[in-house]
């Protein structure tokens, strides 16, 4: 079993490359949507608390805890951050899980973004 790194209490602004967005249902039944995948400044699989605001202009994701992750690029797998989501399901009681990544990201809308458009032609 891989270790699970305590992340700082001050640390309230993740990013987050190679990243899912989940709905899930508690034990509880409450529904909730969490955003997770590799934290780029601390080389670790992250998975968020419920998100409770999103910006699709920013891409960020304010979450219940009041950290702003900053989602990075387009969409991925990351196996450390997968490893932390299944990990956050286990410890909250998730019964059932949904990926709903599709709904926040729009790969034509990124395609054309001005800073992608200058790296798609830049052949250097």
């Amino acid at each position: 079993m891989r270790p699970i790194r305590k992340v700082p209490s001050d640390y309230k602004n993740p990013a987050l490359r190679r990243w899912r967005v989940m709905e899930v249902m508690l034990r509880n039944g409450i529904c909730s949507r969490h955003v997770w995948g590799h934290d780029i400044t601390n080389e670790a699989g992250r998975a968020s608390s419920a998100i409770m605001q999103f910006n699709i202009e920013d891409m960020t994701a304010t979450t219940h805890s009041g950290r702003i992750y900053q989602l990075l690029g387009p969409p991925g797998h990351a196996h450390q951050g997968e490893y932390a989501w299944h990990n956050w399901c286990r410890i909250n009681g998730v019964i059932s899980e949904n990926d709903v990544t599709h709904e926040y990201f729009d790969p034509d809308k990124w395609l054309a973004h001005p800073a992608i458009e200058g790296q798609k032609h830049n052949t250097d």
